[in-house]
């Protein structure tokens, strides 16, 4: 995700949000003189996975205030407050917090506590790190982790995509998906990198599942396209001809996922219609997504 189409900042005055109530699942405080790590052996989460990577952490420790991570993926965060957000009270925390559940209701989508696919939890270990912040903070760390790591880092710019913690998936209207640019109002830029950091790690290991002009999804798209039922000029002439074939298909299929989780499949087109079916045909794919997923398989590092 590059551009949005959002409404104004939205704030009021919010009940505390969902992320911010105590876990059972959360490490024990540190005690004088230990760290987030100790805290973390000490009292293990439940289901918390195996995976630690000691020499990221040493990357990652000193640049982010907090770091979650599944298994060996790690979602990282600064306390840099979200600026475009429906709650007043949103802290960075709160944002990476979120980020994290949110990852763990994709990796477990049928909430039994266990990974449903190991590949894709070791697909995103090995290719990529989270990332919450500012875009001025992130910029250098995204070069360095990836140069010093070989990780990738996916990023929600916290002070200039919206961060709406009560979006749900639900709630909109429309009649066709017609344009790359369009997204329902007040929809969360979360949602949509997480989704874009679990469908690249896809990409990067099935066929089926690759943005390439010749795969399922840019066949699809590129129909669309030639049948004049979708625009992807705008957005790239937005992005000074730089919107690429991959990025546009990544994009193509997220926005197919979030009509069907609004429960608006039936104004789908038939090429959209086909990415949907594969989606469905997928075992495992995950079709929803729960802000409030536990954290069980979750460490919370520092």
């Amino acid at each position: 995700m590059r551009v949005w189409i959002v409404s104004a900042l939205i704030l009021g005055a919010c009940s505390t949000p969902s992320g911010s109530a105590p876990d059972s699942t959360t490490p024990a405080p540190r005690d004088a003189g230990g760290t987030a790590q100790d805290a973390a052996i000490m009292r293990p989460d439940a289901g918390a996975l195996p995976g630690q990577n000691s020499e990221l952490e040493a990357l990652l420790k000193p640049e982010f205030a907090h770091i979650y991570r599944i298994g060996g993926f790690y979602v990282v965060g600064t306390d840099e407050p979200p600026l475009e957000t429906d709650q007043r009270s949103a802290t960075g925390e709160q944002v990476v917090e979120q980020a994290a559940r949110l990852f763990v209701s994709l990796l477990d989508a049928n909430h039994d506590g266990v990974i449903d696919d190991q590949a894709q939890l070791d697909a995103l270990a090995e290719r990529f790190v989270f990332a919450v912040g500012h875009h001025r903070t992130l910029e250098p760390l995204e070069q360095s982790i990836d140069r010093q790591s070989g990780r990738y880092v996916m990023s929600m710019k916290s002070d200039i995509w919206p961060y709406m913690p009560s979006w749900n998936g639900t709630g909109f209207t429309l009649t066709a998906l017609r344009s790359s640019m369009w997204r329902p109002a007040r929809m969360s830029a979360l949602w949509e990198e997480v989704f874009h950091t679990y469908t690249e790690a896809m990409a990067s290991r099935l066929e089926a599942w690759n943005f390439e002009p010749e795969s399922p999804l840019g066949r699809a798209m590129q129909d669309d396209i030639d049948a004049g039922d979708y625009d992807t000029e705008e957005q790239n002439r937005e992005e000074n001809g730089d919107y690429d074939v991959r990025t546009a298909a990544n994009e193509y299929l997220h926005q197919i996922w979030v009509i069907q989780k609004g429960g608006l499949a039936e104004v789908l087109s038939g090429p959209q219609r086909r990415i949907l079916n594969q989606m469905r045909a997928q075992p495992g794919y995950p079709m929803t997504m729960d802000k409030d997923a536990s954290l069980t398989l979750t460490v919370q590092v520092q």
